[in-house]
């Protein structure tokens, strides 16, 4: 079973989105890795409840609380002032964004 799905499916898309509006693509990854962040401690959450035997582990109960967290973890993320919007502001002041147009450029060559 697949821990956790991306939106992006294809980097290409990735790629392809920062380079007509980098702004948006670097909002997007930093909200979906908050998101990321956000399943895991909600999967680890759910691992630390004890179990009975009253109502058994199915994969079909495993794969929905699988999808309900991961939409859970989206529905958090990408809010002002949470780790997503911290990580966008950060990288939007780094150098490296900075100079981003010109990286993407002489890759393309």
């Amino acid at each position: 079973m697949k821990d956790y799905v991306i939106y992006y499916t294809n980097l290409n898309q990735l790629i392809t989105l920062s380079k007509k509006n980098p702004k948006k693509a670097l909002k997007e990854v930093c909200d979906e890795f908050e998101s990321l962040i956000w399943y895991e401690i909600l999967k680890k959450m759910e691992n630390s409840v004890l179990k009975s035997d009253l109502f058994p582990e199915t994969l079909e109960k495993k794969f929905y609380q699988d999808y309900l967290y991961q939409e859970i973890a989206r529905s958090i993320s990408g809010h002002p002032g949470s780790l997503g919007d911290y990580l966008y502001k950060s990288f939007l002041k780094s150098n490296y964004f900075k100079n981003f147009k010109k990286v993407i450029n002489s890759s393309d060559k």
